[in-house]
């Protein structure tokens, strides 16, 4: 099956690493990674499909842990081609309840944005300590 030069670029630019870079940018360019695979379901590029809902809910997940390199690796995920794609890889990430149309995944990535930068140990530490006193 021959891909479009539009989803091959799409895919090339998803990569790079993120280390070295603040939080609040990886939190940014993870969130923007899945918006444009939302953005290549609407415009036709890939069709949302069974593994392609496994792969941004599990992107979105992994955004709202704050785990910013999965979330835009399993965005970029749901952009592999047919062979790389295996039955064994895509029942680690359930369809969860919420996150199966494209408006779903859509409200959802606009909430996790709105969610509050992680805090470091000492930072919590700090809040709780504040809480309690």
């Amino acid at each position: 099956m021959t891909e479009s030069p539009e989803l091959i670029s799409l895919r090339k630019s998803l990569g790079g690493p993120l280390d070295g870079l603040p939080a609040d940018v990886q939190k940014q360019i993870a969130g923007n990674a899945i918006e444009l695979v939302l953005d290549g379901v609407e415009r036709g590029l890939v069709p949302l499909q069974d593994w392609e809902k496994r792969c941004i809910a599990e992107a979105l997940q992994q955004l709202r842990g704050h785990h910013h390199e999965l979330a835009r690796a399993a965005a970029r995920r749901a952009l592999w081609p047919d062979e790389n794609r295996r039955v064994s890889e895509i029942r680690k990430h359930p369809i969860r309840p919420g996150m199966t149309t494209l408006a779903e995944f859509r409200r959802v990535l606009a909430t996790v944005r709105e969610l509050p930068p992680a805090l470091s140990f000492a930072e919590a530490r700090a809040a709780r300590q504040l809480r309690v006193a």
